[in-house]
């Protein structure tokens, strides 16, 4: 630490203009100095009670303000700015001035001393001479601003300091005590060496003291104050005294230096002798000499280490630094300083431009001289203009080249506005919300209700989805009607804010009132949510999806079963958001799926026909699929359940009119390709609607010159498929280029809510939508139960929603409701099936039989087959040679209703997160960390084996792993690695099936935080069924929810999480938790308990 030197020496006290000095002002010296941890200024407390703050190197007047009435005795750094202490008060101001608040004691209260508690700088201990404080270190809450409690304590004050673990008192008879915050007792106390204690200085585990002895003078000589030649150290870990560092000149200052340990700062009375003391080489030193006419009355040290400031009796300030380039900053990270709004110009009325096409040439120009600045040369004069805007794929798809080689295509007035007008420009929207409100995260809201809220009897309430009532503004966001040609907001593509406590703090319930569920955007794979909440509202399609979850297929990843899941979980969310995370994962892993390229994380498409070929794409392989699945399923060789529902027979006669060439083959397809455009369309013809597209679909002829099969000649052969019946669920899909989409807005309700299907006398159906007359057979009617629509802006951008009708009841006339991912709102039928704007495309659509399985049944789930849970079921192997650290359940363990279960899983982290910074540095989260379920413990909680576990499953995965979390899960490397694992490692539908078996047999599942592990499991658990300790000891008051460790070690005595966290460990400590909630809620301690808890946490930081 060499190379130090004054550069700077101001004044140090501010006096006003025409002030006269008086020998009065010799007396108003400085009283303290501190230097701003967060900001580049140091402050300066005076004995007239003012405090004055300059800034940077030259020590230039940043801002000054009368704190009190009485000398300024202490300074401490605030979050929110500066807190100063007098003898009869304490004041928290801002930087700038202004105060925030102020407490005052009596006027004879004689405050000395003030320190902190813990970092969260919402408490202060406040300490003086005895007599004049009852005896007592006040507690100051800095929040509420008044005293929240004491400390009975009968000696006189001189210094308060902490080290965040304990509070050192320096007392004025030299004796040192140092107390426990946690119990407000005095735990050692360390007797002075000499007669008096001058100066403390504590950091970290290390505490140092300056000391003085009085000398009586002689004859007629007052008693003389000398400075000890050593400085004394005190091991605050093992509360011992230490070596004393020697100081030749007399130690009167000694601080630690912020940044390296074991250096300190020491300096005599009269600044000649100052010095940086390496602790672990005291010997090597170098002395600093500053000419001062006096001795210090007040020094610091900045945080960053490159300064320090005294102050003498003449009101000089000082500063040293190493630093002669003025480069260096007070603070470690220095944020920039807030000043005064400039006056601005007042623009006179004839200077002002009033219209956005006003002329910049009607504003004149003052006279001039000399050459304007504006006029630069011509080879410093460049264009710059806009990036173009993206030809739209579908624009060069439907374009056509002339006999002369032109490219002509269609041009949109409606998409892209007039011919020959400049557009005007505008700014990208990242957020995606357009100008609209956006709700206030859950963590600013004060109104919010935990959705695992805690009553007073101790049981919780039945699933209530908290709704925050809507304000004016509010409304824009679920506006549906067409205004002005633009899309409506309901329409536009959602988007999720992050803040810094990533996706759950986002308010989903805003844009979801009803009691249906909306799904998340962020888990990859999004596209595929209309199609979900599509087939989610047909009943027997539900019905066929949730009814294959009593069988048990865990060994192969069967997507029939995975869609009952996500079913299910979609129907006891009762409205809350949903994740089909499990689904994406499953479904990406599926080798069939790569070679679709049905694995697309993008949100939103700038080619549209590309997404509405990957959906029905992807509705296709969905429903062949199942097929698979199916069979796998029930081991049968035909799909005899999903054909019922929505096999489509197809007959195909191949044949020739150049050789005998005769074949006809049958086929049974889920969907309907509606690609073939309808005879008559240009006649003239107004009534034409999907009916027309239908049957031009179901009988289908083609012609192409091949070589054919039977005469091994190359001439025309003829194809021709027919349709004879529907299915009682017909699924479209709508495969049209834009030129035929377009084509259907011209014709006025194309898409019809009904029709009636019957056969003609020739076999060929006849599709009406009113009751066929002239046809004696059997006539089914048909009605739209839903569709997805392709939604396309201005700016091609593309997005998918669904509209579903759905019934409460099978005698239900039905209710339109659109899903637009997690917006859901109900809508009327003529807005929903108007398919004349421009933005609108339908690409599925799905009609039922009108008399075909109305009902749904949930929660119908009879005689499961739960085996699984009495088993093991690894993915490979047997039990030898891996690590087991639970104990089956037995039959005669079988849960039941009410079963009380603990639960903990921990979670790997598949990659990180993504963030944005803008060129001011501010950092934005832009996605999440991709997290993935990697353990999961369930105990057994309550009987003879309580606290058990019988459930301890490790989560294999294939993917790369980008952080295994291994502080916060306990989870390695090899954990999940099949080919190296020594764990119970199994796949995610067996530990799925696990839990979702526990659910459906009404086990109640306790917890800490289990918000945080249904979400990685990726199911939903009716609040009846969930006990979760983290809202047992929760005070909504305080805003902030108590963690496991600091809830086990103050409430059980108890200590978990030494190490790596285990999840047997947390479910059994969440167990204890709860059955001690219980015995405190019973015997009416609970709110004392709460109390006292925050109390302590807030001392603590709330840490262990």
């Amino acid at each position: 630490m060499d190379n130090w030197t004054k550069i700077a020496q101001i004044p140090a006290i501010r006096y006003p203009r025409g002030h006269v000095p008086s020998q009065a002002d010799a007396n108003e010296g400085v009283s303290y100095l501190k230097f701003d941890d967060s900001f580049d200024l140091l402050w300066v407390g005076d004995k007239r009670g003012t405090l004055t703050a300059y800034c940077g190197c030259s020590l230039q007047l940043y801002s000054a303000c009368k704190a009190h009435d009485s000398p300024v005795l202490k300074i401490l750094n605030h979050k929110k700015g500066i807190l100063s202490l007098s003898a009869d008060g304490i004041r928290l101001g801002k930087r700038e001035g202004p105060t925030i608040s102020n407490l005052e004691f009596s006027v004879n209260t004689k405050l000395t001393s003030m320190t902190y508690t813990s970092n969260t700088q919402t408490e202060v201990l406040v300490g003086g001479e005895a007599d004049s404080t009852g005896f007592k270190i006040y507690k100051i809450d800095t929040v509420h601003n008044n005293i929240s409690g004491y400390i009975s304590y009968k000696h006189d004050i001189l210094h308060l300091d902490t080290n965040l673990r304990y509070v050192i008192i320096g007392r004025m008879d030299g004796i040192i005590d140092i107390l426990d915050p946690k119990t407000d007792t005095i735990i050692k106390s360390f007797n002075p060496i000499s007669n008096g204690l001058f100066y403390m200085s504590v950091k970290d585990n290390n505490l140092i003291t300056t000391s003085y002895s009085v000398k009586a003078g002689g004859k007629n000589k007052q008693p003389q104050t000398v400075f000890d030649a050593w400085v004394t150290s005190y091991n605050l870990a093992n509360l011992s005294v230490g070596t004393p560092i020697p100081f030749p000149g007399n130690a009167a200052y000694a601080l630690h230096h912020p940044i390296i340990s074991n250096l300190l700062f020491i300096t005599n009375i009269g600044g000649d002798n100052m010095s940086f003391i390496d602790t672990m080489n005291p010997t090597k030193m170098k002395f600093y000499q500053c000419e001062m006419p006096s001795y210090i009355t007040a020094i610091d040290l900045s945080a960053s280490g490159e300064f320090f400031a005294f102050s003498d009796p003449m009101q000089n300030l000082f500063l040293w630094s190493r630093d002669m380039t003025g480069t260096k900053t007070f603070a470690l990270v220095s944020n920039p300083l807030e000043y005064p709004t400039p006056m601005t110009e007042v623009i006179p009325l004839s200077a002002r431009i009033l219209k956005p096409d006003s002329s910049l040439s009607s504003i004149k120009l003052p006279p001039y001289t000399r050459t304007l600045s504006s006029v630069w040369p011509s080879d410093l004069k460049f264009k710059v203009g806009a990036l173009p805007q993206q030809i739209d794929p579908e624009i060069i798809r439907s374009s056509e080249t002339t006999p002369n080689g032109f490219t002509i295509a269609k041009y949109s007035k409606e998409i892209f506005g007039p011919r020959n007008h400049v557009s005007p420009q505008y700014v990208i929207n990242k957020s995606g919300n357009d100008g609209l409100a956006v709700p206030k995260f859950i963590s600013e809201r004060d109104d919010y209700v935990d959705y695992y809220s805690v009553v007073e009897d101790g049981l919780l309430p039945e699933p209530i989805k908290p709704k925050k009532p809507l304000v004016e503004n509010d409304y824009l966001i679920f506006e549906y009607t067409c205004k002005d040609n633009d899309i409506p907001n309901a329409f536009k593509k959602q988007s999720i804010s992050y803040s810094k406590f990533g996706v759950d703090d986002f308010d989903f319930d805003f844009y979801n009132r009803t009691e249906f569920a909306g799904l998340e955007i962020h888990s990859g794979n999004s596209f595929m949510n209309p199609l979900f909440q599509l087939y989610r509202f047909i009943p027997s399609f539900f019905n066929y999806a949730t009814n294959s979850l009593s069988e048990d297929a865990t060994d192969e990843i069967n997507l029939l079963m995975e869609l009952g899941y996500l079913f299910d979980m979609l129907n006891k969310a009762n409205g809350r958001h949903c994740s089909a995370s499990n689904f994406n994962r499953l479904f990406s892993s599926l080798p069939e799926v790569q070679n679709f390229g049905l694995v697309n994380d993008n949100i939103i498409s700038t080619d549209d026909y590309k997404q509405r070929k990957m959906i029905q794409t992807l509705n296709k392989f969905l429903l062949r699929r199942l097929v698979q699945d199916e069979c796998a399923l029930y081991q049968s060789d035909i799909p005899e359940k999903l054909n019922s529902l929505c096999g489509v027979i197809t007959v195909t006669n191949i044949f020739s009119n150049f050789c005998p060439l005769a074949q006809k083959r049958e086929n049974i397809y889920q969907t309907i390709e509606m690609n073939t455009r309808p005879l008559g369309l240009n006649s003239g013809l107004q009534d034409i609607n999907i009916l027309n597209y239908l049957e031009a679909s179901m009988n289908r002829h083609i012609q192409q010159q091949i070589r054919c099969d039977n005469c091994h000649s190359e001439h025309p052969v003829n194809a021709a498929l027919q349709i004879d019946t529907l299915p009682p669920i017909v699924v479209l899909n709508i495969d049209m280029n834009n030129q035929l989409l377009n084509e259907i807005r011209m014709y006025k309700d194309w898409l019809v809510p009904y029709f009636y299907s019957a056969q003609a006398t020739m076999g060929t159906p006849v599709l009406r939508k009113n009751i066929i007359s002239g046809i004696t057979g059997n006539k089914k009617q048909y009605e739209l139960i839903g569709f997805t629509a392709q939604i396309t802006n201005k700016q091609n951008e593309s997005h998918l929603v669904t509209f579903s009708k759905i019934k409460k009841n099978p005698n239900d006339k039905g209710t339109w409701f659109l899903f637009n991912d997690f917006l859901v709102i109900e809508i009327e039928e003529k807005e929903a099936l108007d398919m004349s704007v421009w933005w609108k495309k339908p690409v599925v659509v799905i009609y039922k039989r009108v008399d075909f399985d109305n009902q749904f049944h949930y929660n119908s789930y009879n005689n499961l087959n739960d085996s699984i849970l009495y088993k093991d079921h690894f993915s490979r192997g047997t039990r030898e040679g891996k690590i087991i650290e639970y104990e089956l359940l037995t039959r005669d363990e079988a849960p039941e209703p009410g079963s009380l279960v603990a639960l903990d899983a921990e979670f790997i982290e598949l990659a990180p997160a993504e963030f944005e910074f803008t060129n001011t540095g501010v950092k934005k989260l832009m996605r999440p960390p991709k997290l993935s379920l990697g353990r999961i413990s369930v105990l057994r909680g309550s009987g003879i084996k309580e606290g058990t576990c019988f459930i301890d499953d490790y989560i294999e995965t294939h993917e790369r792993v980008y952080d295994y979390k291994t502080s916060f899960s306990g989870l390695e490397s090899n954990d999940l690695d099949v080919e190296k694992s020594n764990k119970s490692l199994v796949s995610l539908q067996t530990a799925y099936r696990k839990i979702w078996l526990l659910l459906n047999m009404g086990c109640v599942f306790v917890g800490h935080s289990l918000i945080g592990d249904f979400r990685m499991i990726n199911i939903q658990v009716p609040p009846a069924q969930v006990r979760d300790t983290a809202i047992c000891y929760y005070n909504k008051s305080e805003k902030r929810k108590l963690g496991l460790k600091f809830l086990v070690y103050h409430v059980l005595q108890d200590e978990v999480q030494k190490g790596n966290h285990d999840s047997i460990e947390d479910a059994a400590s969440a167990l204890r938790l709860y059955k001690k909630y219980l015995v405190l809620k019973r015997t009416g301690r609970l709110n004392g308990v709460l109390e006292k808890l925050y109390i302590e946490g807030q001392m603590s930081g709330f840490r262990v």
